[in-house]
C-alpha cells in the first residue's frame, strides 16, 4: 500500500512539472526577453505591419513559419520589397511581439 501512495506521487509530482513546462513553452509572457536575432524573408509590407516568413528559432523552440509583426506608429523602418531576405531582430511585448530593426541581409 505505502508503495502505491509513493508511485502515486511521483507521478503527480511529474505531471505538473510536465504541465508547468508546457505552459511556459505556450505563455509568451514567460519566454526570454532577450532579443531574438534572425533571418527571413518578406512576405507583406503596409503601413502598419510586415509579414515575415523566418527560419526556425532554436532559442524560442520555433519552426520555421510566417509572422506578422506590428511597425511602430513613427516610421522608423522603410518599406522593404517583398521576396528581400532581412536580418531582423524582435522582442517579446504585450503577448506578442515587437519588432525592434530590420535591414535588407547581406548575401
Amino acid at each position: 500500500m505505502r508503495n502505491v501512495f509513493v508511485a502515486v506521487l511521483f507521478t503527480l509530482f511529474f505531471s505538473f512539472t510536465a504541465n508547468a513546462a508546457d505552459r511556459a513553452m505556450q505563455d509568451p509572457a514567460a519566454k526570454s526577453t532577450v532579443e531574438i536575432h534572425t533571418k527571413g524573408f518578406i512576405k507583406a509590407w503596409d503601413e502598419r505591419k510586415v509579414s515575415i516568413a523566418h527560419q526556425a528559432i532554436p532559442a524560442l523552440g520555433w519552426p520555421p513559419m510566417t509572422m506578422s509583426f506590428l511597425l511602430p506608429l513613427s516610421p522608423s523602418f522603410a518599406a522593404l520589397p517583398v521576396g528581400t531576405l532581412v536580418d531582423f531582430s524582435f522582442l517579446p511585448n504585450d503577448g506578442g511581439y515587437r519588432l525592434i530593426a530590420i535591414a535588407a541581409a547581406r548575401q
